[in-house]
């Protein structure tokens, strides 16, 4: 034991102290390995941050269930929005001294005091609030505790009511707050997304990883090879090469570990799988932490050792086991048709079914997998079979013939995030560019609302939005279900006045006491002359009262112009004439508000503002221009940015390990460069060979990485039966980049050459 902790010891000296190469691998390996380790305790944290957002979603779940010495709440919900942003409000109303109170509150607000959380106090003190304050006229007497605020973003608040809330028939009488509710289960879309996406960063950085453990790798020989000189066994040497591979990794880890503790302070500012997260949610599960701090080091050790398979290191020199075996291609194209499919067939799963997820994942996996993969093999046989050239060119086939995997590996991590950027991209763009423009520019050039009410309150309500300059006119629409007496159908009708019937629908030619019926029979149509029954439903009850009876008539107008969507939803339109002899049942009234055209988006919120004093007992829906993003919008903005910055930190983090391998090779082959400058061949010719030896790799990468990167996007796609629109410019962003990076690699490694093919580096002793 203490041979084997004296051999692990060297290893740790020979990494932190074995020159400037040693440390230059060292840190690049420990900052890969960080970025590993970051990514795999954050995908760790994932399902507590889910379960602790569920668990405050169902603080508030009402429990209706009657409880001795408890006196009830009445309880309600509502919502507005404000800049495209929802605000959820609680009404409440306690009976008396003994109501039950949900966790986060210690009092529920009294009539005129209001509780909100932490973002919508900031949002009401904010220069915004002026906009909003007026929608609030209550006293806010507090925060929301964090257990009834699911996401730190969650505009919410608690609105003490007076006593006409037990009036409304959808407030509940609670006895309880609080239960429990079913697991979240991610979206399969979203879940292979996610998926796709960490394999995405953590395939290169692997790579990567792997790549940095092979540089420096003449001198690394050369050093254990004095080792075995002076006395070290086959077995101590390659334990003092994993160990030196390992305090690199020991270094990721505390590094990785100390930046997610670092970006866990602020979760609150990061949407993560569509959601935002407290801070003390971000807690990797123990038991795969472990399992990331035992398996990170074993994949470490394990590529070293790896890579001094069929190696023999002697006293004197290192010998290989062999000459360089040609690599084969089957095995390589076998993973890139396992990949496609699965892409194809989806493992015979229903979409959208997490079989059907896994099966996209893991075949997008294996064909980004495929990228690393085919290109050690495609350099290879370019490289071999290129012949002539200027000296220059020849210089670096030749080079990369006798070593072309180690470049080949480096660049592996470029083209993997290239190939998986570009596949993201064309998803978005094509998602993005599906949304029909005629269709905008009808709803841009006829701004509306829909207030969604009450009967009784439909009249106040119409009588509010006609002291707001920007509304135009209003229309009211009600809603009524009518059933057939023997219960054998039910029909969705429509009360719409003749001016709404213009306005709403473009019939030009109305009578009050007229029926319509709309050619499109999206529902069952009315026969002529049937008798149907109007029914009052209690609120949760199935128990109902007739409250009267109608017969249509028997004939029936037609209307051929296309009904409205969302607003109109039956195919039967009754004019208020029609029912004058019946009583309809307390049913939702929609009022349908044109807006003026001019306007700016800063009407919608004074309509709302308008209406604010009708409370829970009314709704607002907009449709109008809206100078901000939608929120889908800044979802695809953000996703393409995350991954444009991840393309070019890879770029970078390659860059780097490029440049030390460039540098690498020239300390190799000074005293041959030297020669050849002291026979006469020119530097530039050296610095073009450099160039070529580069750029070669890194082009068949772009080529690779366009090539799988469309693929994969045209597979994923044609799972949605959409047309792909690639997005070229951004195709020629990144390759640019990669390009671009060659050209700074070349430049930054003059200086070196040039002292490299001095004639002193001639002398040998």
């Amino acid at each position: 034991m203490k041979g084997w902790m004296g051999d692990l010891a060297l290893g740790v000296r020979l990494a932190v102290g074995g020159g400037r190469t040693s440390l230059v691998r060292f840190a690049l390996g420990a900052v890969g390995i960080a970025i590993a380790t970051f990514v795999l305790l954050v995908a760790a944290s994932v399902n507590r941050m889910t379960a602790e957002a569920d668990a405050r979603q169902a603080a508030d779940l009402a429990n209706t269930e009657e409880i001795a010495g408890v006196d009830p709440v009445y309880y309600t919900r509502g919502q507005t929005n404000f800049r495209d942003e929802p605000i959820d409000i609680a009404y409440v109303h306690a009976t008396g001294e003994h109501p039950p109170v949900p966790a986060g509150l210690r009092d529920l607000p009294r009539p005129g005091e209001m509780l909100v959380s932490p973002a919508l106090a900031e949002l009401l003190d904010g220069p915004e609030g002026a906009l909003l304050r007026p929608r609030f006229p209550d006293r806010v007497t507090g925060v929301l505790g964090q257990d009834l605020v699911p996401t730190p973003d969650d505009l919410t608040t608690w609105v003490g009511a007076d006593a006409t809330l037990a009036e409304d028939t959808d407030a509940l009488k609670v006895y309880r707050f609080g239960g429990s509710t079913d697991p979240r289960s991610l979206d399969p879309g979203l879940m292979a997304l996610a998926l796709l996406g960490g394999v995405a960063v953590l395939l290169p950085v692997f790579v990567f990883v792997s790549a940095v453990s092979r540089i420096a790798g003449a001198e690394r020989d050369r050093r254990l090879s004095a080792l075995r000189l002076v006395g070290s066994g086959a077995h101590q040497v390659r334990r003092i090469a994993a160990a030196e591979s390992l305090v690199g990794t020991a270094a990721g880890l505390v590094l990785g570990t100390a930046l997610f503790a670092v970006a866990r302070l602020f979760a609150e500012h990061v949407e993560l799988f569509g959601i935002r997260s407290y801070p003390s949610d971000v807690v990797p599960d123990p038991l795969a932490a472990a399992v990331i701090a035992l398996a990170v080091p074993a994949v470490s050790v394990l590529t070293a050792l790896v890579a001094l398979r069929g190696t023999i290191i002697e006293p004197l020199g290192v010998v290989r086991q062999a000459r360089p075996v040609r690599r084969r291609l089957w095995w390589r194209l076998a993973i890139v048709a396992a990949g496609i499919a699965l892409l194809a067939t989806r493992a015979g799963a229903d979409r959208n079914s997490f079989v059907w997820a896994w099966a996209v994942a893991s075949g997008a996996t294996l064909l980004l997998v495929g990228v690393p993969v085919l290109l050690p093999w495609l350099v290879e046989r370019v490289a071999g079979r290129i012949e002539g050239g200027p000296p220059s060119w020849q210089l670096a086939v030749r080079r990369l013939r006798l070593d072309s995997g180690t470049s080949a590996r480096v660049v592996s991590g470029v083209t993997v995030i290239l190939a998986g950027a570009i596949a993201v991209q064309t998803v978005l763009m094509t998602v993005q560019g599906n949304t029909d423009p005629a269709a905008a520019r009808a709803a841009e050039a006829n701004p509306h609302l829909e207030v969604s009410t009450n009967a009784a309150d439909a009249d106040n309500v119409l009588s509010e939005l006609s002291t707001v300059d920007a509304v135009k006119a209003a229309h009211k629409v009600r809603n009524v279900s009518a059933y057939a007496v023997d219960d054998t159908a039910y029909y969705d009708l429509q009360v719409l006045d003749c001016p709404a019937m213009r306005a709403v629908i473009g019939v030009h030619h109305c009578t009050d006491g007229e029926v319509y019926q709309s050619g499109e029979q999206d529902t069952t149509p009315m026969t002529p002359g049937e008798t149907v029954e109007f029914r009052d439903y209690p609120t949760g009850s199935s128990n109902y009262t007739v409250t009267s009876t109608w017969t249509t008539p028997t004939e029936l107008n037609t209307i051929d112009t296309p009904l409205p969507d969302g607003l109109v939803r039956g195919s039967i339109i009754v004019t208020p004439g029609a029912l004058a002899n019946t009583t309809l049942p307390d049913t939702t009234v929609t009022i349908y508000a044109n807006l003026d055209g001019t306007g700016t988006a800063d009407d919608t919120e004074r309509v709302r503002n308008a209406l604010a004093g009708f409370r829970w007992r009314t709704q607002v829906w907009a449709y109008e221009f809206d100078p901000v993003p939608p929120h889908e919008e800044e979802m695809f903005q953000s996703i393409r940015a995350a991954m444009y910055a991840g393309a070019v930190f890879t770029l970078l983090l390659a860059g780097v390990s490029l440049l030390v391998l460039a540098l690498e090779h020239i300390r190799e082959r000074r005293r041959q460069l030297a020669i050849l400058v002291a026979t006469g061949v020119q530097r530039g010719v050296l610095v073009r060979s450099l160039l070529w030896q580069i750029t070669l790799p890194i082009a068949l990468g772009v080529v690779i990485a366009v090539a799988t990167g469309v693929s994969l996007a045209w597979l994923i796609m044609r799972l949605t039966n959409q047309p792909v629109d690639i997005d070229w410019p951004g195709i020629a962003l990144l390759s640019g980049g990669a390009t671009a990076l060659s050209l700074l690699i070349t430049t930054m490694t003059l200086p070196f050459l040039r002292g490299a093919t001095r004639l002193t580096s001639l002398r040998t002793e």
